[in-house]
């Protein structure tokens, strides 16, 4: 079986998001900010038409976390690892949300600081900070019996439906 396009399932080839939740939402970040990943694929982050980042870890180094320092090779980071450091101008249109307390990952240093990185290179960022919201309760936020917890899902539908096709 062959790679599917979303023309084949029936979708528009210059709507596609990245989307992902905590380490997911790195991930997404890393797919819109940094070419080499979809270079890999033949295809590039400008035929993104937004990424979607909830709660995920952008900047992170160095960490004082002495689980997650092992992981990370601390103290020799590895280079380029940071979806903050790819944050440029060109890249695709960004919302970014999250818990305005956080335990796990720093809101303040990852979420805002990434909005203001991007919003500084002229992209276009929706930056939300749900009150009641927790790290996990976030992404739960979605599936209708948590909803009261945050309007994440409305915004993120609105954040797409308002997203103009990709270049």
């Amino acid at each position: 079986m062959g790679w599917s396009r979303p023309r084949d399932w029936g979708g528009d080839p210059k709507r596609v998001f990245a989307m992902g939740h905590s380490a997911g939402g790195y991930n997404a970040a890393m797919l819109a900010l940094d070419g080499r990943w979809l270079q890999a694929t033949g295809h590039s982050p400008q035929e993104l038409a937004g990424w979607i980042g909830l709660a995920g870890p952008y900047d992170f180094f160095p960490t004082d976390n002495p689980d997650a320092q092992p992981v990370f090779f601390h103290p020799h980071y590895p280079p380029r690892a940071q979806p903050i450091e790819f944050a440029q101008a060109g890249s695709p249109r960004t919302f970014l949300a999250a818990p305005v307390k956080d335990a796990l990952v720093s809101p303040e240093r990852s979420t805002r600081q990434m909005a203001d990185k991007l919003q500084a290179a002229g992209v276009p960022v929706t930056l939300k900070l749900y009150p009641r919201a927790r790290h996990t309760t976030l992404i739960g936020a979605f599936a209708w019996p948590l909803r009261w917890v945050a309007p994440v899902l409305d915004d993120v539908e609105t954040f797409i439906n308002d997203a103009p096709p990709a270049r």
